[in-house]
């Protein structure tokens, strides 16, 4: 018989075996050890917590925290996880070692809150949903509408993410983001509703989330007139100035309101086109540009061959390309502004032509240039939920090639590797670290309902997730959303603009989240917005962090409106949109109403031309929406507008309060009867 070798023990499967039973048994001896520390600690922080000394034992849950997760990581975000959801040493634990985490996050959270760190209680409390989502991710994949619950089933486990949820409602709320304070507390709503036990729910509901708390956050608009206009800067780090000032050109031309247009700046010009005017079925083809720079007026150029609606143009080399989900790409040359086409195919990454992919005319999708190339992600073209098809034109060689997701005639499946299929979502490219990134949007089950399609619902769908596609890598990561957050919607509006680095969000529209109008028996199952926010991507530490921008004056509630950044000045616009007229207020009979207003936005950041504002006047001087506050008493309601030479600068909501307040206007912005 042959004597083992040195080198033959080394490979034998005893030997391996025998040392990974090791090593199983040091991670086991090491889980237990940071179990037991960690426990110690939550006993101290809770001390803390009990001698009102919150500020301390908010600092001690932080360190329990630390001692379960060891020195792999740093809680609650970890520059060198990238900023993703995704955290390999949260899908290792087990469910106890989750609920811990779970424990010590909500600790912090709450305690901080207290101690008014409000960044910090953000944080933490934003953290037990990443917590959620990894478990998640450990399990059986699930969509995104679908609830999780955990194998076998954990009350604990519902409960500590309904506290985190309810904290950074409280947060939220406190900064004035009614939006997404409502957000997380229909969340704990629907996740307490869907608990088997009657017993269960009532427990959940008389400790952490009574109903009566929810409607009154339900009761909000976002932003609220009632608390907006005296909503003050409390923490810089997630409120930031600004200001909507709408804009008005020297000549009577106008551009007939719409919604589901096209629209973007070309050479500090404004262009507007196709779209279809709310309440009609008249659909538009139409295009208007706007000098942004002399302000003279509307000038028709050649409309393109057929009306469309909810479609992006692209604009590279002076030409806007107009992608409608076939092969002929068609285009507007700026320069003679005369129409053209480009044949295109598609192809494998070996140069094979392949079949084109889409069946039917592709709408509701987000499209952006860079480099020399057009990606187009997500929309609708077949499924009614919308699709998460992922492309890029090669606009030199004339040439699509795929990059991700997957063909309408394929089965749907769960997938957390990837962004799930959508519609009339939220988009930005950043130039400077080369990734897309795409965020919110809704997988449409209401309308899947009324073709009686698959995953069907009477129940409105909007995504929570945010996503960037690395372009150098070519691939997808799912990004944490920090700080005061926009709440989760579609049909936004949105645009990055490079010299600020920031992106900025406004309006849209939510199928999932309530509103009871006050004092009243009616409700709506759905939400308009007219909040804005901005994301810095240029933070010390690397993890963007969204912002509300606290403004005077906001255009009205609106969904489907554009927002565009001219490169060239910096200078960011807002043109047309639609909303429910039942939902807000107008005047009109019509169920829906268009608008075909522009805006101009400024925000109290470096380059954000904030120079000239004067914020307090405008706060004095506010048209919310619809409503405006009176400049002498700030009471807000429908009010009349000075008939003086100011053309309606200020508003007066009694003829007592305009005699009062008559010199004082008069003196400061020069206005004469």
């Amino acid at each position: 018989m042959a004597k083992k070798t040195d080198a033959d023990v080394l490979k034998s499967p005893e030997l391996a075996e025998g040392f990974t039973a090791y090593l199983v048994r040091l991670d086991l001896e090491d889980r237990r050890y940071r179990d037991a520390e960690c426990k110690l600690a939550i006993v101290q922080a809770e001390g803390f917590a009990r001698e009102n000394k919150f500020k301390q034992a908010g600092s001690k849950f932080a360190e329990a925290m630390s001692h379960l997760v060891g020195s792999q990581i740093m809680v609650p975000l970890d520059p060198a996880n990238g900023g993703g959801v995704k955290c390999p040493v949260y899908m290792n634990f087990t469910m106890d070692e989750c609920l811990t985490a779970m424990t010590c996050c909500n600790g912090a959270a709450v305690n901080l809150f207290e101690s008014d760190e409000l960044v910090k209680a953000l944080d933490w409390s934003l953290e037990v949903d990443v917590l959620h989502k990894n478990i998640r991710f450990m399990n059986k994949a699930l969509f995104d509408w679908d609830i999780y619950t955990p194998s076998p089933p954990s009350l604990e486990f519902q409960r500590q993410r309904l506290l985190g949820l309810v904290t950074a409602s409280d947060v939220l709320l406190k900064l004035g983001n009614t939006g997404a304070a409502a957000y997380c507390r229909n969340v704990g709503n629907d996740l307490v509703r869907s608990l088997p036990s009657r017993v269960d729910e009532y427990s959940l509901r008389r400790e952490i989330l009574p109903v009566a708390s929810t409607k009154a956050v339900m009761e909000y608009r976002h932003p609220d007139p009632s608390i907006y206009r005296s909503l003050e800067i409390i923490n810089p780090d997630l409120q930031v100035r600004g200001s909507w000032q709408r804009l008005k050109w020297a000549d009577s031309s106008k551009v007939t309101s719409r919604m589901a247009h096209a629209c973007f700046i070309y050479k500090s010009h404004l262009y507007v086109c196709g779209g279809q005017r709310s309440g009609t079925l008249e659909v538009y083809s139409d295009i208007w540009c706007l000098d942004l720079v002399g302000m003279r007026g509307w000038r028709q150029l050649p409309s393109y061959k057929q009306p469309f609606l909810n479609c992006q143009m692209a604009v590279h080399d002076g030409k806007a390309y107009l992608f409608r989900g076939h092969a002929m790409v068609d285009y507007l040359d700026l320069e003679r502004e005369r129409w053209g086409r480009i044949q295109t195919n598609f192809v494998s990454a070996k140069g094979k032509k392949l079949a084109w992919p889409y069946t039917e005319s592709l709408t509701d999708y987000v499209a952006h240039v860079f480099e020399g190339k057009i990606y187009v992600f997500g929309g609708k073209y077949q499924r009614p939920l919308g699709c998460n098809y992922f492309a890029v034109l090669d606009i030199a060689t004339k040439s699509w090639t795929y990059l991700s997701g997957i063909h309408d005639s394929v089965k749907l499946t769960p997938d957390y590797e990837q962004p799930g299929v959508r519609k009339d979502l939220a988009s930005w490219v950043d130039e400077e670290r080369k990734k897309i990134y795409i965020m919110y949007g809704m997988a449409d089950r209401q309308e899947a309902a009324i073709f009686e399609s698959d995953f069907a619902s009477s129940d409105g769908f909007v995504y929570d997730d945010c996503w960037s596609w690395d372009i150098t890598e070519g691939k997808w990561q799912r990004e944490r959303v920090l700080g005061n957050f926009p709440c989760p919607r579609a049909e936004v509006a949105c645009s990055y603009n490079p010299t600020t680095k920031q992106t900025v969000m406004f309006g849209g529209y939510s199928p999932a989240l309530p509103f009871f109008v006050e004092s009243s028996t009616t409700s709506f199952g759905f939400n308009y917005f007219s909040d804005t926010f901005v994301l810095d991507h240029s933070t010390p530490d690397g993890a963007p962090r969204w912002k509300q921008v606290i403004t005077g004056n906001f255009p009205t509630y609106r969904a489907q409106s554009q927002l565009m950044t001219d490169p060239a000045t910096g200078r960011m616009y807002l043109f047309g949109g639609y909303t429910n007229t039942d939902w807000v207020p107008t005047g009109k009979h019509d169920l829906t109403r268009s608008y075909g207003d522009v805006w101009q936005l400024r925000v109290d950041v470096p380059g954000g031309l904030f120079e000239d504002v004067d914020w307090a006047d405008e706060r004095r001087a506010a048209q919310l929406g619809p409503w405006m506050a009176c400049y002498v008493c700030g009471s807000v309601g429908v009010w009349k507008k000075c008939g003086g030479t100011c053309d309606g600068r200020v508003y007066f909501c009694t003829p007592n309060c305009q005699k009062e307040g008559w010199p004082e206007h008069k003196q400061k912005h020069g206005c004469r009867r």
